[in-house]
């Protein structure tokens, strides 16, 4: 309980007991006229003292305002927070219909005989409203003001409103207006109080709400940091094996390729040297057309591990020829036609780039050899000043991401293409769905795809 209420309970309860707060309870008599007021006040401050909700605050205040001076109907008004009306928030005694309310609820800060209270800060009294000279009517349904005492309601001799009580049988006195004083002294207390609490209880939803959120924000970027984490373990284990693949693969065709190649030009060569030495010039000049045969075989087979393990066209032509080029082979070992489209000017970008988009294509590419079952396949670059895309498109059976997305695993194709995205600092969009084909799409900002690079020579 605030401290001020607990010396003030002590005050109203000592008069309400003996009629002065420093005089002994057997010293004094008085008369019951006299401490019914002082103990309705004490009462009034007990219940307020007990009530969180400023509408309960409201209406209890009201109501003892009403029964202590026997007015027929009273209300109470707060003012705007730009103080030009004063917003009445309680009735009691007058029943208006909602409509009545919403139109009328809100009474504008201008000399009248209401206003006053809040604009001079002082109570105001009239024994007949309605022949009152600073009246200025009243809205149809109202029921007819005759005696009236308004009091201000005040936080630090500010007004904040006031309250109003109106059709006593008799005219309001001075004691009515003391008595209403003080009342409206205890109510403007528990009114701003009543207020902080709403604020800080409002407050504390909010934080509570903000801290709900915040902490299902964290649990969700912790558990998809955990899914990436995994799958980065994954995609590491997986790069590690396709090189382990990949310098087999590579070991395999040289020794295949090559290695046989070379075999078959040394012997080419030892057989020149006996027909050489046995006077044979006529097979000598058949075993060089046969070893330059061989050699030229060497250096298609080389130039070919050569383009697998970084493609010659990217650095020499850039990335449009480059993607041509490897649609051009795509076609003949997978029979799927592919076009490819450039829209706007075509310009090199950093080789980092270039090699990153070139292999994002390979990736997906790839997926419609393995996966799709696709009938044609169509490659889209749009060289932009602000953006650049590349776009895979194929006509085959589809997929659905959402459960791509959420099963995670076995689609590390689909992830690595999403981190090369990250890389060029852009975005990877899949649209597919089952029975309608796949299209997968980069875009990426050019000016980061330009920093760095170096002019072609």
């Amino acid at each position: 309980m605030n401290p001020n209420y607990e010396s003030e309970l002590t005050f109203f309860s000592d008069v309400a007991r003996n009629g002065h707060a420093d005089q002994p309870a057997q010293a004094v008599t008085q008369p019951d006229t006299r401490q019914k007021p002082l103990r309705a006040l004490y009462h009034l401050a007990v219940e307020l003292s007990a009530l969180r909700s400023l509408d309960s605050v409201l209406n209890t205040a009201l109501r003892h305002c009403l029964e202590l001076t026997d007015s027929q109907f009273g209300f109470v008004g707060l003012t705007t927070p730009d103080s030009l009306a004063m917003d009445v928030v309680a009735i009691q005694g007058f029943h208006p219909a909602r409509q009545f309310y919403q139109h009328h609820h809100l009474i504008p800060l201008r000399p009248n005989i209401f206003a006053r209270v809040v604009l001079e800060n002082k109570p105001v009294r009239s024994d007949n409203a309605l022949a009152d000279p600073q009246r200025v009517g009243q809205p149809s349904g109202h029921p007819p003001v005759n005696a009236f005492l308004g009091v201000p309601l005040r936080v630090a001799d500010v007004p904040i409103g006031m309250i109003g009580v109106a059709n006593r049988p008799e005219p309001y006195d001075d004691g009515h207006q003391q008595l209403l004083m003080t009342y409206a002294a205890q109510v403007a207390i528990v009114i701003r109080n009543a207020k902080l609490y709403e604020e800080i209880t409002a407050a504390k939803k909010e934080l509570e709400r903000k801290v709900t959120s915040r902490t299902r924000q964290l649990r969700e970027a912790k558990e998809a940091l955990a899914q990436k984490t995994v799958q980065l373990q994954q995609l590491l284990t997986e790069t590690v094996n396709v090189q382990d693949r990949e310098r087999r693969r590579i070991a395999q065709d040289m020794h295949d390729g090559i290695n046989q190649l070379l075999v078959g030009a040394m012997l080419e060569l030892k057989s020149a040297r006996e027909r050489l030495t046995n006077g044979n010039l006529a097979g000598v000049e058949d075993s060089h057309e046969a070893m330059q045969t061989i050699l030229h075989r060497v250096e298609g087979e080389i130039r070919q591990v050569v383009h697998n393990l970084h493609p010659p066209t990217l650095d020499a032509l850039g990335l449009a020829p480059a993607i041509r080029r490897y649609a051009e082979r795509f076609e003949q070992y997978s029979n799927i036609p592919c076009q490819v489209t450039v829209h706007g000017d075509p310009i090199r970008l950093n080789s980092d780039a270039e090699i990153c988009i070139y292999r994002l294509m390979q990736e997906a590419l790839q997926n419609v050899s393995a996966h799709s079952q696709a009938g044609q396949a169509e490659i889209t670059l749009n060289f932009r000043p602000d953006t650049f895309s590349l776009a895979v498109q194929d006509n085959g059976q589809g997929f659905d991401p959402a459960i791509v997305r959420q099963n995670g695993v076995g689609h590390l194709g689909l992830f690595s293409m999403q981190e090369r995205a990250e890389r060029l600092k852009g975005s990877l969009e899949i649209q597919s769905q089952p029975g309608h084909g796949t299209q997968v799409t980069l875009t990426a900002p050019t000016a980061a795809l330009l920093a760095g690079r170096q002019p072609v020579k």
